[in-house]
């Protein structure tokens, strides 16, 4: 019966998660009759991006190359997890157009494998079926501390600290992204076997989680720090200690993160250290406080309970919750990576079942006060959920009618138009995959996806793309002369140009081979055309 109860609950939210994905689904039929149906998670440009390492896998690449950037280069195992993706959807024979199909699938299947053993979790740490569920349900639940938010239709809902954070969304955190997934699944597993005395006391164990460390290092690199810093503060503060097993787990993991440690001295893969330096995401600690909300303060309480009380099978839980807070605060000061990185280590977990450990012992004095203020948290965390799929949903109709601009730039979020993808389709079709492709950033964007060419720019892992930007900019304004033009065009081996609304923004010109003759147009769709030269 039990059984039933979790699966119910598990199967429950990773469907409530889904609801925006399903209604967008549901409203594709009203669809603007220019545009292209495409169901893109998340943000076009990074959605594109995986799509991209899934497509390369389709086509049977071992490595992963940027197809961003026209460098050459040699590939490499970073976000290799797509590629696996990609040749998992071929074998499976899913037909090439239905590629993205292989990424909302992982989504699912990832998130009921991270509910799963966030479930395990809890049964680990509670004795009593209801504190279980209690700890469970405060995990999945818990969001910022409510904004009460009146909009002009005279409705009321909830908002909350850092909305463009997607990880503090708390409905769209359960289904986010494959590789996110999959590294918190790890570190879930990880977490619990490596401070477990009974795992650990088998030294064959240590080699299996070794290998899964890993894998974790590979997948999700920031992850396996994380777990490393989580044993060491729970070796620190008098936790379950086995300094060989972890050491062993240790050596074997190594390697994942000394080969991106390499990967990332080497253009393209530097691209990502550089970006994260040139454009810091911002960051507030108060205000990721805020963010937290209500579980934040009930797990610190906890942990300071489980410290005095020393009720040491809770470590485990206080680690976590305090390698958390210190990486958050030590990599502020660290350039090249975010502290924002850390605030995907699940943070959630830890405080939510401290949390319902604390609301457990007050419980024996308070009889059914904690149980009550553990429902009302929880019926707030739904409450808030609901209000999030009302502004996801608001978003959603507003970009099904959206007409302006033609062609997605920055943050505007638009379906593409049909002859931009029937003119990528012929790209795709009448070129080789080695072919680099000119364009604007939007185009670039979609041209690793849909005709799996590389493109001169189109992404944040472009090498220099704050110079390319304006270089590209430069050209299809017409602004360069035309020995100059030539130079550019051979010396980056590009000899097709897709040309669109978005390249003819960049100076007002309709036809490009009135500025640069030596272009012939070999296609044209449309508002699109292709040129060759």
């Amino acid at each position: 019966m039990r059984r039933w109860i979790w699966g119910g609950i598990i199967l429950f939210f990773v469907l409530f998660s889904l609801v925006p994905m399903f209604y967008e689904l549901g409203r594709a039929r009203d669809l603007r009759p220019e545009r292209y149906f495409e169901l893109v998670h998340n943000f076009y440009t990074d959605y594109n991006f995986y799509l991209s390492r899934i497509r390369q896998g389709r086509e049977g690449a071992s490595v992963v190359r940027e197809k961003y950037t026209s460098e050459p280069h040699e590939g490499s195992y970073i976000q290799v997890m797509y590629l696996l993706m990609g040749k998992v959807s071929a074998w499976v024979s899913v037909p090439w157009p239905n590629s993205g199909d292989t990424y909302h699938t992982a989504r699912i299947v990832l998130s009921f494998t991270l509910l799963a053993l966030i479930s395990y979790a809890a049964r680990v740490y509670f004795k009593q079926f209801l504190w279980q569920i209690i700890a469970f349900l405060l995990a999945l639940t818990s969001a910022s501390w409510p904004i009460a938010v009146h909009l002009s239709s005279g409705e009321w809902r909830f908002g909350g600290y850092m909305p463009w954070w997607t990880i503090m969304d708390s409905l769209q955190r359960i289904t986010f992204v494959p590789h996110m997934l999959a590294g918190q699944a790890l570190m879930v597993f990880l977490i619990l076997a490596m401070t477990s005395r009974e795992t650990m006391r088998r030294p064959g164990n240590w080699i299996f989680l070794g290998f899964l460390a890993l894998l974790l290092g590979v997948i999700f690199p920031p992850g396996l720090l994380f777990v490393g810093a989580v044993a060491g503060v729970n070796l620190c503060i008098g936790g379950f200690r086995d300094v060989w097993g972890i050491g062993i787990i240790g050596i074997i993991s190594a390697p994942s993160l000394l080969y991106l440690s390499l990967a990332l001295r080497v253009y393209p893969w530097k691209r990502l250290t550089d970006y994260a330096v040139l454009h810091p995401q911002p960051f507030d600690l108060k205000e990721y406080l805020l963010a937290v909300g209500a579980i934040g303060v009930l797990g610190a309480l906890g942990a300071v309970w489980v410290l005095w009380k020393k009720e040491k099978h809770l470590y485990p839980l206080v680690a976590w919750a305090i390698a958390w807070i210190s990486c958050i605060v030590i990599f502020k000061y660290v350039p090249g990576e975010s502290p924002l990185r850390f605030t995907e280590m699940l943070p959630h977990v830890p405080l939510a079942f401290l949390g319902a450990y604390f609301l457990s012992h007050l419980s024996n004095v308070w009889k059914k006060i904690p149980i009550a203020l553990a429902a009302l948290l929880i019926i707030m965390g739904i409450g808030q959920m609901h209000s999030y799929w009302l502004w996801a949903k608001d978003f959603l109709d507003q970009k099904i009618v959206a007409s302006y601009p033609l062609v997605p730039t920055g943050s505007y979020v638009m379906y593409p138009l049909k002859d931009f993808v029937e003119t990528m389709i012929w790209i795709q079709d009448n070129t080789t995959r080695d072919t680099v492709i000119l364009s604007e950033t939007t185009a670039g964007n979609y041209l690793p996806v849909y005709s799996g060419n590389t493109v001169y720019v189109g992404h944040a892992g472009t090498v220099a793309t704050e110079q390319k930007e304006a270089i590209v900019k430069n050209f299809f304004s017409g602004n360069m002369e035309m020995t100059a033009a030539k130079e550019f065009l051979e010396t980056n081996n590009l000899h097709y140009i897709l040309f669109g609304p978005q390249e003819g923004e960049d100076g007002g010109i309709q036809d490009l081979s009135t500025v640069y003759p030596f272009l012939t147009a070999v296609y044209s769709q449309g508002l699109f055309r292709v040129y060759h030269w």
